[in-house]
């Protein structure tokens, strides 16, 4: 964009500034050989359209026939392509000062100059309205110094053009608002569509409090609560923040700054006669240039006097209003904040009351969980043991009827070996008995036969456990009888001899 050229006349330089619908650029006037300052507008809806441009050129010529003392001089304007893009452009002198902003901020000034620099401010207001001409976006932005020192007002016009054009697109609905938020009046906060010279009064009080405290007069986090704070809040009386601020430039201030327009000054002049009388100026007196009667003058003396008068009780009302509504708004505030307090306290009293009854049923329940879980743990260990204890006992059990039927058996074994062995007994002793009668004749007879008696006499009596033993002692017995019986002397053959069948059992 840098070296393009403005209906072949305006070739821009340098880039001073940017916004959000456009840029400021310093150029070169080809025809009068001058620099200047270029306005390009670029970001606005219905652009291109013929009618914008007529409503952009009309608000700039009305704007160029204030006075130049201290308001910015416009040159031209027009419609042209710039790189490609359609843009409104507004030609005007050239200021190379510094803006209000940088001068406050760099070092607020005393108030006595911030009196002399606002009613430079309002002389341009004055001269404004009385056109006709609302300016709508007074900020300490818009505000320089010229070479000579005054201050003069950039845009006026522009800024109207700017507004207007917002509001008709509807812009408004989605966010975007006129006026720097700082600085705007509750009614452009709210959106209205009909705004007059009373909205540029009240921006232009919130620039004196600016001057004067070096902060805007009210400010919050964001645009939205920004918005609100206009629209609700009080404002804090300038003398309390820079006690030597005189009560009367204080009332004025709070004057500026009534939420309602009716509220407000009625005229810019009337502001620009308080902010003289604060310097010790002459009032609206006529100029030496037009000679008038000596009775004449001194009648518009002492009106002048009375109307001092009127504006020092006024503003002295004023500011005795403002105290009480501000110590009336302390009082709430504190009140307000106590009762915050004490809803804290209450609340976090509540919340320790909580988590700690929350604490106390956690850890009950916990330990009902862990009593719980020990008992089914125990429940669990006590129904392995009783079960073990159970197989323990059936084992046992099947032991016992194991031993139980092996000591049956035994026993049964036993008696059976017994009486096989006695049944061989009685077979070898018959056998025996036979032999011995053919052999030995009968006494000898007789005692072994009482022998052998009393050899199965005594396997009645022994015990079962014994029995393996008498039964090995009997067949010892038997055997020695019939070692006995074989050194006898050979006896005839008889039938049925068990002598066969004793050998087989040994």
């Amino acid at each position: 964009m840098r070296g393009a050229m403005l209906d072949g006349r305006y070739e821009l330089v340098e880039r001073l500034g940017r916004g959000a619908m456009g840029q400021v650029w310093g150029a070169r006037d080809k025809r009068m050989q001058r620099d200047v300052a270029v306005k390009l507008v670029t970001a606005l809806p219905r652009l291109g359209e013929h009618e914008t441009f007529l409503r952009f050129q009309r608000e700039i010529r009305s704007a160029a026939g204030l006075p130049g003392r201290h308001t910015v001089i416009a040159h031209d304007c027009g419609e042209a392509d710039v790189d490609g893009e359609r843009a409104l452009y507004m030609v005007m002198e050239r200021l190379t000062g510094r803006t209000l902003s940088d001068a406050v901020v760099e070092q607020r000034p005393h108030w006595t100059q911030a009196v002399d620099w606002g009613r430079q401010v309002a002389q341009a207001l004055d001269a404004a309205h009385g056109q006709g001409i609302v300016h709508r976006d007074i900020k300490p932005d818009n505000i320089m110094f010229a070479g000579d020192g005054d201050l003069k007002v950039l845009d006026f016009g522009i800024a109207k053009f700017l507004g207007d054009t917002v509001l008709v697109s509807g812009l408004t609905g989605t966010g975007v608002v006129m006026g720097t938020l700082l600085y705007m009046s509750p009614e452009q906060a709210r959106g209205e569509r009909s705004v007059d010279h009373r909205t540029d009064l009240y921006s232009f009080g919130c620039v004196l409090y600016f001057m004067l405290t070096g902060r805007p007069p009210l400010v919050a986090d964001n645009q939205f609560a920004q918005m609100h704070l206009i629209a609700v809040g009080q404002v804090e009386p300038p003398h309390l923040l820079n006690p030597e601020i005189p009560a009367g430039l204080s009332g004025l201030v709070m004057h500026l700054l009534a939420r309602e327009p009716d509220a407000r000054p009625a005229a810019a002049r009337e502001v620009v006669d308080r902010l003289a009388g604060l310097e010790g100026r002459p009032v609206s007196l006529p100029s030496a240039a037009h000679p008038v009667d000596a009775d004449a003058l001194v009648e518009e003396a002492r009106r002048a006097a009375e109307r001092h008068l009127r504006l020092a009780e006024s503003a002295a009302e004023q500011v005795r209003d403002d105290a009480e509504a501000y110590a009336s708004q302390l009082r709430a505030e504190a009140q307000k904040d106590a009762q915050s307090k004490r809803e804290e306290a209450d609340a976090l009293f509540e919340e320790t009351r909580a988590k700690a009854a929350q604490a106390a049923a956690d850890f009950e329940t916990n330990l009902a969980k862990r009593r719980e879980q020990s008992e089914r743990d125990l429940a669990s260990r006590q129904a392995k043991a009783e079960k073990r204890l159970a197989e323990i006992e059936h084992r046992a059990e099947q032991l016992r009827l194991e031993a139980e039927k092996l000591r049956v058996d035994a026993e049964r074994r036993a008696r059976q070996t017994v009486e096989t062995a006695q049944r061989h007994a009685v077979d070898i002793v018959a056998a025996a008995d036979a032999r011995a009668e053919r052999i030995l004749g009968l006494d000898t007879l007789n005692t072994l036969r009482e022998t052998v008696a009393a050899i199965l006499a005594d396997s009645k009596f022994t015990p079962v456990g014994g029995l393996v033993e008498q039964r090995a002692a009997i067949l010892g017995q038997l055997s020695e009888l019939k070692d006995a019986l074989s050194a006898l002397p050979a006896a005839p053959t008889r039938p049925n001899t068990y002598e066969g069948d004793y050998a087989q059992q040994k």
